[in-house]
């Protein structure tokens, strides 16, 4: 039945497509259609066939720069002070092992002017995919997992002969992830990019950086290793506005991200650090769909106005330039659509990086396959195309070319004319050689451009940031940034405060008072910049940016960032200052106050856990809503078992008089009077109990309120409960289905054999997308799992209620007894992928195209299947991925992704099993850990918090959480 209903939902899915139509089946059995395109590529064209099929606006045309043989499998490219391009080959491509490979570093040289490379020089070899490039101070960086390297040709004859590892730790999990898009920020850092399914290790010192998805940096003078923001998913190029903020774009979520510093963005998958309030992405459109390369934003005279500033963006599976245009928006930014500025109208086309060359022209490196992503790669290696790879440039009408130069052979003087280039190509490599060289006269000529008002914006900005990036800035030119009239230049002077070892207490005065500036921009700053500044206490500084900020959301997601790792120590000064706040301030304690409670409760420090419960307990009646929300999440927790003997100890008697105070007052606020119930009832009060049954019982009562009463009988383990809870399914017309799912995810909590009789009873009874959460709680004790197997062998239940998945955790406990019974009634049960997946893809490719489907069907089907962890349309749960725009582009992509559900997993969708000391077993994905607790996503959309003290086996499954049959 599972395997038939399976087959509706991929009928479902792809006859509901509308690119369905545009597959044959005679097509379809002559070529393989590569993920996520619509339709076989067909053969590869020259360079030239491929220029003519592009399209461009009126004016423009595309002029081929490199080809094949010269450059093949280009990955990552950069421009030096001479206007050479530097690219990374990979032949390795797409091997995870690391080691010495034969992958190159060229450099391309046009030695005659005509617009054209000619001269083709291997700088290095032997490296393992490239993934990024950077020229600067004295050499090459090279993105090569785990490692980031530092080239130099010591003795000039155009090849590197030293070589450094500045870091290490970078993972190679996903090679379409790796370190990325090597970058020269503004401040003179170096910036790159990892993504979501390559978990990274990079020790430094005494600092140890875990992290997955994120925009880290490198200090080229000290080497020190910072992230400098986390999430979105898979982000790959980097580019920076005329003010100096950063932009990404981004693979299957949202394609364009604004990242500020020390901001966490929402991820496609995986965990959040525990307290992390995501920040969302700054567009609410879309192109063509979902896989990006490169970004850059574009500001050169060589092109009209109308194409002048504005982010251009690689669209891989799109095979075209998509381009979007930045409005300032508060302290962040929102982007709309342009049309797209370039259409291949060849899926062979792929545009990895763009970057504005020194004739002002755009330039596309094409890695020029007709595989695009990694199902592909890894389905068939031998089917990549190694020999291919180009360079275009888009120009402008008979736009000059650049005549012949070397910034690096130039005086700082000509060096700060370039500072007034209407390219910024010339602008970023004259300012960072200004910042290498860091010459004390030539800063002092820098100083007088950045304050000259009548020269440009852009200009005194680059002036600024050759400053920054040379080292500390004069103290009294600091002192005059932070007070500049324009909010850009007060903001680049805070931020350079933060990034200093030390500063003056003059600047640091100068900053707090900053805090309530009426620029977005520059309060933003001050927030990034408050835990940075030694002797200066971040809390104040942070509820007063908050303050003077209202609703701005990038703001309070900073501010909350920053401040919530201070409250493990320093709750007490937290909770002192809310309470002696003054109206200017009201509003952000309010809100901070709301969103401290589970931070402050969750700390592993009892005195911030008590300073919370004395705060709000000196005057119950002048803070009861934050009073209910505290106790109601300390409940929670204490349910969880997250609160640990010695903790609720020292708790108990200051809550024990603040339960006995409220529930004396006969209700007057019942939000209170029911809170300090369920909290007393969940270690088991006579009296709260008492209130809590009725609470339960009573049926006009709301259901959360019900639930909630559900949760702490089941942590006292009262006596009265499978009484109280047996109604509920044996009646389901007359209580709301919210609470019997509500049960089912609470009932888990108790080893009593009557929970697994009754789920069996009452199974022929539950709603369709209740039954697999019932079949889920069945299996996560021995004595229900044993009864759950015994309906099947008495045939009251079919075997497919179960899916192959939840056989396997039936075994994880290895209870002979039990795998005895698993075994006789499914035989052996593997725990490797399907071997016969292909013959298996090759009947039902067969079986779809010649059976005719069940839309209405499918959907069923979806809701009581596939909806129990994926969104489609936004029905289902939000466990997997969305497959909306993600995993059905094409019909092959939907049968490899149904059938063979475990050729490639993302390390955010690898499976944890969880075996908790007190005999549950629990599979899901994990949606936070932490040293407190490990919160499971599980099917059907249930969350489950497991004590990390409870947790007595933790294992990863080497298969999807998706079941292959």
């Amino acid at each position: 039945m599972q395997r038939i209903a399976l087959f509706s939902l991929v009928l479902l899915t792809w006859m509901s497509a509308p690119q369905a139509g545009l597959l044959t089946p005679a097509a379809a059995a002559d070529e393989v259609i590569p993920h996520a395109q619509d339709k076989p590529p067909g053969p590869a064209l020259s360079p030239q066939e491929a220029i003519a099929k592009m399209t461009v606006p009126p004016g423009f045309h595309v002029e081929l720069v490199a080809s094949e043989p010269e450059i093949v499998n280009p990955v990552a490219m950069t421009f030096d002070e001479r206007g050479r391009v530097w690219i990374t080959e990979s032949l390795e491509y797409p091997r995870l092992d690391a080691g010495a490979g034969r992958d190159r570093i060229k450099v391309l040289e046009d030695t005659d002017g005509d617009g054209c490379a000619d001269k083709f020089t291997v700088f290095a070899e032997g490296f393992n995919i490239p993934s990024g490039i950077a020229v600067g101070h004295g050499g090459v960086w090279v993105a090569n997992a785990p490692d980031i390297l530092f080239l130099q040709d010591t003795d000039g004859d155009g090849r590197a002969d030293k070589q450094e590892v500045v870091v290490t730790g970078f993972g190679r999990d996903d090679t379409h992830e790796l370190p990325n898009s090597l970058t020269w920020g503004p401040d003179g850092w170096l910036y790159g990019l990892n993504g979501v399914f390559n978990s990274s290790t990079v020790e430094q010192g005494d600092k140890k950086h875990e992290f997955t998805c994120a925009l880290f940096r490198i200090h080229p003078r000290t080497r020190e290793f910072q992230l400098f923001a986390q999430g979105t998913s898979n982000p790959w190029g980097v580019a920076w506005d005329p003010e100096g903020s950063a932009f990404v774009s981004a693979c299957v979520i949202d394609h364009l991200w604004h990242l500020a510093e020390s901001g966490y963005y929402i991820r496609q998958g995986g965990p959040y650090p525990p307290f992390t309030d995501p920040m969302r992405s700054i567009v609410d459109h879309k192109h063509q769909k979902a896989a990006y390369c490169g970004i850059h934003y574009f500001d050169s005279d060589a092109y009209p106005p109308e194409f002048r500033d504005r982010l251009y963006m690689g669209n891989i599976h799109g095979n075209c330039l998509n381009v979007d245009v930045l409005e300032r928006r508060g302290a962040s930014y929102f982007a709309t659509a342009a049309p797209d500025f370039l259409s291949a109208n060849d899926a062979w086309f792929m545009p990895v990086v763009q970057k504005t060359g020194p004739d002002g022209c755009l330039y596309v490196l094409d890695w020029y396959d007709r595989y695009h992503c990694y199902q592909d790669a890894r389905r068939d290696p031998d089917g990549i195309d190694r020999l291919k790879g180009r360079l275009y440039r888009i120009r402008y009408q008979d736009s000059p070319r650049a005549e012949k130069f070397d910034l690096a052979a130039e005086a700082d003087s000509q060096l700060i004319a370039r500072l007034h280039s209407p390219n910024v190509y010339f602008r970023d490599i004259a300012q960072r050689i200004l910042a290498e060289r860091n010459d004390p006269e030539t800063k002092q000529a820098l100083e007088t451009l950045a304050t000259d008002g009548t020269t440009a914006r852009k200009t005194r900005l680059h002036a600024l940031w050759a400053l920054i990036g040379g080292g500390p800035l004069s103290l009294e030119f600091h002192r005059s940034l932070l007070a500049n009239a324009e909010p850009g230049f007060r903001a680049w002077g805070v931020r350079a405060a933060g990034n200093a070892a030390g500063i003056d207490e003059t600047i640091k005065q100068q900053v707090i008072a900053l805090a309530t500036d009426p620029a977005a921009e520059v309060r933003l700053q001050v927030a990034v910049a408050a835990g940075k500044l030694q002797g200066v206490e971040p809390i104040p500084l942070l509820v007063d940016v908050l303050a003077a900020s209202g609703d701005d959301p990038l703001i309070r997601h900073i501010v909350w960032q920053n401040l919530h790792p201070l409250l493990e120590v320093q709750a007490e000064p937290f909770f002192d200052l809310v309470a002696t706040s003054d109206s200017t301030r009201a509003a952000a304690t309010d809100w901070l106050l709301e969103k401290s409670i589970d931070r402050v409760l969750a700390s592993s420090n009892p005195k911030s856990v008590l300073a919370l419960v004395d705060y709000v307990s000196r005057r119950p009646e002048a803070h009861p809503a934050a009073l209910s929300r505290s106790l109601n999440s300390l409940a929670t927790r204490l349910q969880n078992r997250e609160v640990s003997a010695e903790q609720l100890a020292a708790l108990r008697p200051r809550l024990e008089a603040v339960v006995a105070t409220v529930l004396s007052s006969h209700g007057e606020d019942r939000e209170l009077h029911d809170a300090s119930a369920l909290l007393a009832a969940t270690w088991n009060d006579p009296r709260a109990v008492k209130v809590v049954r009725a609470m339960f019982a009573t049926e006009s009562s709301r259901t959360e309120r019900r639930a909630q009463a559900l949760h702490a009988l089941v942590a006292a383990r009262d006596e009265s409960l499978e009484a109280l809870v047996t109604p509920l399914f044996a009646n389901p017309p007359a209580h709301p289905v919210e609470l019997r799912h509500a049960a089912v995810d609470a009932l888990g909590r108790l080893d009593a054999n009557w929970v697994g009789q009754l789920m069996l009873t009452h199974y022929p009874m539950l709603e369709a997308e209740l039954r697999p959460k019932a079949v889920e709680l069945l299996c996560e004790r021995t004595a229900w799992a044993e009864q759950l197997i015994d309906a099947v062998g008495k045939q009251q239940l079919p075997s497919s209620v179960l899916n192959a998945n939840q056989v396997r955790q039936l075994l994880v406990k290895a209870d002979q007894r039990l795998a005895e019974k698993v075994k006789a009634q499914w035989g052996s049960v593997r725990d490797e992928r399907n071997p016969q997946r292909e013959e298996v893809i090759a009947h039902m490719r067969g079986f779809l195209r010649n059976t005719p489907g069940d839309a209405l069907a499918g959907q069923a089907v979806f809701k009581r299947v596939c909806g129990q962890c994926h969104k489609l349309h936004g029905e289902g749960e939000d466990i997997g991925p969305d497959i909306t725009l993600n995993g059905r582009n094409s019909f092959e992509q939907l049968l490899s992704n149904v059938f063979d559900p475990s050729l490639v997993i993302g390390a955010a969708y690898l499976a944890q099993t969880i075996v908790t000391a007190d005999g549950r077993v629990l599979t899901g994905l994990v949606a936070e850990s932490s040293p407190q607790r490990v919160v499971l996503k599980m099917q059907g959309g249930k969350q489950e918090v497991v004590a990390r003290a409870d947790v007595e086996l933790m294992k990863t499954s080497a298969l999807s959480l998706m079941p292959e049959d």
